[in-house]
This record gives structure tokens, C-alpha cells and sequence, in this order.
């Protein structure tokens, strides 16, 4: 494993490019910031192979962008294929997927903290919960029976144990001190299952329908979205509570999101929202992302829809803001395929 503390702790050049744009694409510089609080991180995958990922931040009044915050800060590159993050407590946590290591970096000022590397293949997503990282980890991509998640002590920085999982995996959650594993990759898939930190082991596996995309988590309920169907479980009793089957004109699913009891989910470029106490599939979409050309990132924060536009996967991408009507309120600049937000606040 490598060390690297505050490498980079002097002053840095004033002359950073800020691009913000509102839906007009006007572009303004502002002055560098090392500070990173209140504000949310926009994680840039790159190209694998090419050692091109990078963070970008947006400011808490969603005024400006400056690009490439993790390189400004420590004068090295991040590494390659940024893949996910997570914060705790004072962390931000990057899996860094073709490198194979996990950056944890100071989430307030972007000073690296240390570099995990060794017993990491093919990470993916990470969770963070009482003083441990949870990743996981995909290993051969063909196979399904040596995928894993690898727990990390977050006071040494070792990689403490593995867990095979028996199943292809991908995101990976934890609410009220379980961690819930998505038992799908790229929908080949159709399980979630619930780790138990205290004795590390799989406690139980909740059957969902193939192709599997996306889960969220919201009071009592785990909420599924496959290819084909919307699922609700209860989490307390595990039962089954309803289902969603989409009409043929409903394809391609993905990025479920819950905010304000209220499930949001994309087909195409259309964004559907149900309420999470009447679910009932609307007739019309909520609106189409009409701006957008590759979706790669999506969420739902602030009373505002964030989507992340991947392109071409080799020019500057975009973040564009949405009202919850889908007016178009803010778009921003950013590196190579922004694929997810964190908010800092």
C-alpha cells in the first residue's frame, strides 16, 4: 500500500478556469477555491486505459464549476476510471476501477489521505459504515462466482476480510446498519443482498425480477427497478408488497432515485415520477431530457433533477439542472463522462 498525506499543501495558482453556464452556455470566470464544502463533487470517469479521471465542484449557489480539483490540490493525477464515491465523516472515498485502489481524500479540502491499494480487482461501488469501507468488487467480468466486497478498516486503511457474494454485483448500500448489495451487473442479474456488519456474512437475498438495474432504499421500503418491472419489498418483514409492470413503450429503465417520497426513474430520455404512497405508473412521463444526448448520471437533490451528459465519452461533458417540471435551470462544463453526484453539505 502507498502513503500519501497533504502532499500538496501550498497555495494554488489563482488562475483556475471556472465554466458555468446557465441554459444560454454563457461562460464567466471565478476565482479558485480550496475550500470544498457546501457545495457537490461531480465524479468524471474518463477513458479507461487513460489515467483521465477527475473531479469537478460545483458551488453551494450553483454558480460556478472548476474542473480537476483532485490534481489542483495534490499535483498528481487521481488515476484511472473514477467509478464512484462516498463520504464518511470527514472522507470522501473514490474507487478508482481500472487502477484498482481506493483514494481517500479529505471531502472539505480534496488533500489526499492515503491511497488503498492491493486486494482490490475490478472495483465498483463503495458504502461507508461505523469505521469501515464496504466495496465491491467484480473481478473477472465473465464470471459470477468471484465477485466480492472488500472491507476496509478506515483507521488503518487495511483491506481486513472479503466477502464472496456468489452473484454478480455492482452498487452497494447501507441503511439503519445492514449494507445492501445489488446482486446484478449491467441488468444480468435479479438479487439484493443484505450483509450484516456485525457478523459479516449474508443474512438474507431478496428475489427480484431479471434484469436488474437500479435499487433505493426509502423508510421501510427497498424499491427495485428491473427491464421490465418496479418492485417494493418491506424491509422488515422482507415480503413482497407490490409490483409495476411497464408497458412496452416503457424500455431501457434505470437511475431510480427516491426524494420526498416521490420514485423517480428514466426510460430513454424521459423521466417518470411516482408517488411512493399511490404507485401507480403515470400516463405521461414527467418530461424528456430532450438537451441531453448521452445520460450517464442522475439524481435528484434540491428540489432539482442533476443529469450528467457523457456525450461522445471523449469531449467535455455536461451537467445540466432541472426543475422537477423539467424546466432547464442551470447547465455547467465539465471533463470526460461525468457519471455521478455527492453532495457536500
Amino acid at each position: 500500500m502507498k502513503m500519501n498525506k497533504f502532499l500538496f499543501l501550498g497555495a494554488i495558482s489563482a488562475s483556475l478556469f471556472f465554466s458555468s453556464c446557465s441554459s444560454d452556455d454563457d461562460n464567466i470566470n471565478v476565482e479558485a477555491s480550496t475550500n470544498y464544502e457546501n457545495g457537490v463533487f461531480v465524479l468524471n470517469e474518463g477513458n479507461f486505459g487513460k489515467n483521465n479521471s477527475t473531479v469537478s465542484f460545483i458551488d453551494e449557489g450553483y454558480s460556478s464549476i472548476t474542473n480537476n480539483i483532485f490534481s489542483n490540490v495534490n499535483n498528481e493525477d487521481m488515476g484511472d476510471t473514477g467509478q464512484s464515491m462516498e463520504f464518511y465523516n470527514d472522507y470522501a472515498l473514490i474507487v478508482m476501477n481500472a487502477s484498482n485502489i481506493l483514494q481517500i481524500v479529505n471531502k472539505n479540502t480534496f488533500e489526499l489521505v492515503y491511497t488503498v491499494e492491493g486486494d482490490l480487482n475490478n472495483p465498483r461501488h463503495v458504502a461507508a459504515y461505523n469505521g469501515k469501507a464496504y466495496v465491491t468488487n467484480a473481478a473477472d467480468f465473465s464470471l459470477s462466482d468471484d465477485d466480492y466486497v472488500a472491507i476496509i478498516d478506515l483507521e488503518t486503511f487495511e483491506v481486513e476480510n472479503k466477502i464472496i457474494v456468489g452473484t454478480k454485483i455492482e452498487n452497494i448500500e447501507e441503511d439503519n446498519g445492514l449494507i445492501y448489495i445489488q446482486g446484478s451487473s449491467f441488468g444480468d442479474g435479479n438479487s439484493i443482498h443484505v450483509l450484516d456488519p456485525s457478523s459479516n456474512t449474508i443474512s438474507y437475498t431478496y428475489t427480484t425480477n431479471v434484469g436488474l438495474r437500479s435499487f433505493d432504499i426509502s423508510n421501510s421500503n427497498l424499491i427495485a427497478i428491473s427491464d421490465t418491472q418496479l418492485q417494493v419489498f418491506d424491509i422488515n418483514s422482507k415480503e413482497a408488497l407490490s409490483t409495476i409492470d411497464f408497458p412496452e413503450d416503457i424500455s431501457g429503465t434505470k437511475f431510480l432515485e427516491i426524494e420526498d417520497g416521490i420514485v423517480y426513474f428514466v426510460s430513454g430520455k424521459s423521466v417518470y415520477a411516482i408517488s411512493e404512497n399511490n404507485l401507480e405508473l403515470p400516463d405521461e412521463p414527467l418530461f424528456s431530457m430532450d438537451e441531453v444526448n448521452t445520460l450517464y448520471a442522475f439524481d435528484v437533490e434540491d428540489d432539482m433533477i442533476w443529469t450528467g451528459d457523457a456525450k461522445d465519452y471523449a469531449s467535455a461533458g455536461a451537467v445540466r439542472l432541472y426543475s422537477l417540471s423539467g424546466e432547464l435551470m442551470k447547465q455547467f462544463t465539465t471533463e470526460i463522462s461525468p457519471n455521478g453526484f455527492y453532495f457536500n453539505d
